[in-house]
């Protein structure tokens, strides 16, 4: 099978990065494959971004530039562009991360061998060359083996937020669901090895920058630590070993009593980290960490934590006004 750029939608996704959002755009119109279209989604910035994006659009008649009617966050902004995309292969891709030239052939060369697979994705550098994250020997790998063996195990994902993605395979999922916010990639990535083989590349493709201006809204800090972004993972985890596993059978049972399990103590492990830190603010919130899915003794040991830590280390009644999650008092 023959792959060329003229079956590859590229959906960039923006929001308020117009300081480094133009060598984001220069990377990925300096790629070898010909023939994409580009899709730019802005999510409703404000700092300037769109009128880049806008300005960056009318002087290439091959990228179209679009602006959701109100900000949706990632996941909503990722399917409001993928909407607008109806070629067989999209790529995903967001406004921080520098692309290599080769990124897209280097995608589209694993689709042609490989046809089969859901998505596919690559290894990652950081601004200095250095490799970051998991790497791996294979090309194509069985999809529920990656979930089993990759995905549903830990916390993190090896997959960022970029992918090359099989449209019919998207189409059949119904896109990302909404619901877990900035973690609804990692879900998605989840879901798609569920049902077909996985596609790597072993080369670092993306730098991956980390810059997050200093107006940027808490909602958009994809890396910042909060029990929000925490039940997110949990919820997501849990509903995808249920689609895997089930709950009918033996397996589904342990395999879901295993989760709870490890769900508790990495909660708990956050309430002893707040303790021990002295951090009231983390303690303060720590409700919003319940999920259906706690074991009893977590939900005691919480309330307990919550009810006592302040007499327990006579910390004050409130932290001071302004101070982030996590933030020391």
């Amino acid at each position: 099978m023959t792959l060329t750029g003229e079956q590859l939608s590229v959906c960039l996704l923006t929001f308020d990065h117009a300081a480094i959002v133009e060598s984001t755009l220069d990377s990925v119109l300096r790629q070898t494959l010909p023939g994409y279209e580009l899709i730019i989604s802005d999510d409703s910035s404000s700092d300037g971004t769109w009128e880049i994006v806008s300005r960056w659009a009318a002087r290439h008649p091959h990228v179209v530039a679009l602006r959701t009617p109100r900000n949706l966050g990632m996941a909503g902004n990722a399917n409001f562009a993928l909407q607008h995309c109806a070629r067989p292969y999209l790529a995903l891709l967001h406004h921080d991360d520098v692309y290599r030239s080769d990124l897209l052939e280097k995608w589209l060369g694993v689709a042609r061998r490989h046809p089969d697979v859901g998505f596919i994705f690559n290894a990652y550098a950081d601004e200095h060359g250095r490799p970051i994250g998991d790497r791996f020997a294979w090309e194509r790998l069985d999809g529920h083996e990656f979930l089993e063996r990759h995905l549903l195990p830990r916390w993190g994902c090896p997959v960022r937020g970029t992918a090359l993605i099989s449209r019919r395979h998207l189409d059949a999922l119904g896109g990302l669901r909404e619901e877990f916010d900035l973690l609804a990639d990692v879900d998605l990535w989840m879901r798609l090895s569920a049902r077909a083989p996985v596609g790597y590349v072993d080369e670092p493709l993306i730098c991956v920058r980390q810059q997050r201006p200093q107006y940027y809204p808490a909602a958009y800090q994809g890396r910042s630590w909060s029990w929000r972004r925490q039940r997110y993972l949990y919820e997501l985890h849990a509903r995808n070993r249920v689609e895997h596993y089930g709950l009918e059978s033996t397996r589904g049972r342990l395999e879901s009593l295993a989760f709870r399990t490890r769900l508790s103590l990495e909660t708990a492990k956050w309430l002893s980290y707040a303790l021990v830190r002295r951090r009231w603010p983390m303690i303060e919130s720590a409700h919003e960490s319940s999920t259906a899915h706690d074991q009893a003794w977590l939900r005691l040991y919480r309330e307990g934590v919550r009810r006592y830590a302040p007499q327990w280390l006579a910390w004050p009644e409130r932290a001071e006004p302004g101070r982030r999650l996590g933030d020391e008092p």
